[in-house]
């Protein structure tokens, strides 16, 4: 019989090292892009409102017609309509964005771009508040982050 002295292959010590290394490196990804996720939801939720917004706004200019949005937090989504009654929006919010307390449960959106009223509706995201603040006159908005 031959015995081959220095066979290549790996010890148990150095697979474990190996797993270990590999475990770490995994773990700290994971990590590093659960917050990333969470940023580009907010992004993307608030590039959403602000695009449905101006819709809205060129909307109800473009056709010389007064549009009604409403917030609804029961059932977590907000609605545009037209006089008579023509959905042009409707939007459902994620689960992670609930809206909580406003001083808006509806705003209407005129002809000439202007809103009726001013105020604001918050959307609450895990620890985060964000602020959709309606300005008096010109139908202008902004939303910021608490």
């Amino acid at each position: 019989m031959n015995n081959i002295k220095g066979e290549a292959g790996y010890t148990l010590i150095e697979m474990l090292v190996i797993l270990l290394v590999f475990t770490t490196l995994l773990s700290w990804v994971s990590f590093s892009v659960l917050p990333m996720k969470e940023h580009n939801e907010k992004d993307l939720f608030i590039s959403r409102l602000q695009s449905d917004l101006y819709q809205i706004q060129s909307y109800s200019i473009s056709n010389q017609t007064p549009i009604t949005l409403t917030f609804y937090p029961t059932s977590n989504k907000y609605v545009a309509k037209t006089l008579s009654r023509q959905t042009i929006v409707s939007r459902e919010l994620s689960s992670s964005i609930h809206i909580s307390s406003n001083s808006l449960e509806d705003i209407t959106f005129f002809p000439d771009g202007n809103t009726n009223r001013f105020g604001k509706v918050n959307f609450k995201m895990g620890d985060r508040i964000l602020q959709l603040m309606f300005q008096i006159g010109q139908g202008r908005f902004y939303v910021q982050e608490y």
